[in-house]
């Protein structure tokens, strides 16, 4: 039905299977989505993106702006991990887990059915002139409409501000906080307009994953499909007296359809996989005490009988991406420390002969220590040593230390090793470890750095 030239669907409500599923589903992400800003783990968000600051904290986990390898990992694998999913399992991500289905499915279409009743009485309350009833409805329905856009603009807003933040701007006048109000003010209105009107226009018309099926799909791909060998000929279509098929033409596939499609006419763009048509064609089947699954996940090749491979080349060559780039996350993450270390040898003549009173001559080496506090607390850093080296007589000077390090910045300083001639090798070298103690957030954890002292051969 035509509404101010976009194609507006009031699907029927089914129930069955896969409704029950999906709804569990739903109510998961959707729960998630909502509390995951509230949620505080070592102080911080389970996901705060804060872009002015460039720094971002992910379950417990905090990167900065620097930590591009980081975002490369996450977004290919999210990335190549659906590729895979759509080659194996067709389009189960718009259908299960798509925000754009899952917000409109979960709660807008909730809201219009408990305001202007099931399909039949939406449908004709949408061809009913204007009225004092469709005022109210129509009113009621978009206030509503609005006050869960405004809820799921601000829980975005809270992402890249904090949920804290956030209360205790809304408390506030707009003007202190200029431009969180007029930012969460443009994605409501975004949210209203796409989630209340516009809705799965925006998968047929715009969305570009539809487009892409044809190309990550084949014939082993599952998919929602429509079993034509046993469902046709369709009841209605030919004389009585002529055998037909299990479709008994009830259009009940169509009815609950949320694009308006016919999913008997074949796999088209515009379907999104919500498994809506199968539990309606299971429930009629049952009816008319036929077989389920006229209407099936099913793939190409299932349909004609044939077994359908799942491990075929191009999904075991998807798989292997996304295990690299999880493999690669996965490295990068376990390999990052709150405090990044980076010692470097000064740039003059790698090492000074200093004669001493006692005769045997001491070797000094200078350095230039790097030090980038990665973590959200203030740290403070200090050169420790060790009793063994001293004992040795090595002595570490260090003027600079100890040093307080605000979060995510980074510091520079020079320190020199002093050490007896007879300790080095005959290559003229000393290993030696440089022990760095960084206390944060009443936390004290060491870090050791490997290094090669210089000396003159012996």
């Amino acid at each position: 039905m035509p509404e101010d030239g976009i194609l507006i669907t009031h699907p029927m409500a089914v129930h069955g299977f896969y409704r029950t599923y999906r709804t569990i589903v739903e109510t998961i992400l959707i729960i998630a989505f909502f509390l995951l800003p509230w949620i505080k783990i070592h102080g911080f968000s389970a996901i705060l993106i804060d872009i002015p600051n460039r720094r971002f904290s992910l379950f417990g986990l905090q990167f900065w702006g620097h930590d591009t390898p980081m975002f490369f990992f996450v977004l290919a694998s999210f990335a190549l991990g659906l590729v895979f999913a759509t080659s194996a399992w067709g389009r189960v991500w718009c259908g299960w887990a798509c925000p754009q289905t899952v917000f409109i499915d979960a709660i807008f279409r909730k809201i219009e059915s408990f305001v202007e009743g099931n399909h039949i009485a939406r449908i004709r309350l949408q061809k009913s002139p204007l009225d004092k009833d469709k005022v109210i409805k129509k009113t009621v329905k978009w206030a509503l409409f609005f006050l869960a856009s405004s809820i799921i603009s601000h829980t975005i807003i809270a992402y890249f501000a904090g949920a804290k933040n956030i209360a205790s701007m809304i408390a506030d006048s707009p003007f202190d906080n200029w431009t969180i109000f007029l930012t969460t003010s443009i994605i409501t209105i975004i949210v209203l307009l796409n989630f209340g009107w516009f809705r799965e226009q925006l998968c047929i018309s715009i969305c570009p994953y539809g487009r892409l099926q044809s190309v990550l799909m084949d014939e082993d791909s599952l998919a929602i499909m429509y079993d034509e060998k046993r469902g046709e000929p369709r009841k209605g279509t030919q004389p009585k007296t002529l055998e037909h098929g299990d479709c008994i033409n009830c259009y009940k596939c169509v009815a609950v359809c949320p694009a308006g499609i016919d999913i008997r006419k074949g796999l088209q763009m515009e379907c999104i996989a919500c498994t809506a048509c199968i539990d309606a064609c299971d429930q009629v089947m049952a009816t008319v005490k036929k077989p389920k699954g006229l209407i099936r996940y099913e793939s190409e090749k299932g349909l004609k009988g044939k077994p359908a491979k799942f491990w075929r080349m191009k999904n075991i060559l998807y798989l292997a991406l996304v295990s690299a780039c999880l493999i690669g996350l996965i490295s990068y993450v376990s390999g990052r420390s709150d405090l990044d270390i980076t010692v470097l040898r000064a740039q003059e003549s790698p090492y000074r002969v200093i004669s001493t009173a006692k005769g045997e001559p001491v070797i000094s080496n200078h350095y230039t220590l790097n030090l980038k506090n990665q973590s959200f607390h203030e740290m403070e850093v200090n050169v420790t040593q060790t009793e063994e080296s001293r004992n040795k007589g090595i002595e570490i000077v260090a003027p600079a230390y100890p040093e307080v390090i605000p979060s995510g910045k980074s510091a520079k300083n020079h320190f020199f090793i002093k050490f007896p001639k007879s300790l080095l090798n005959k290559k003229g070298q000393l290993n030696f470890q440089l022990h760095v103690a960084a206390t944060s957030n009443q936390t004290t954890r060491n870090y050791i750095k490997e290094l090669t002292l210089a000396g003159p051969l012996k």
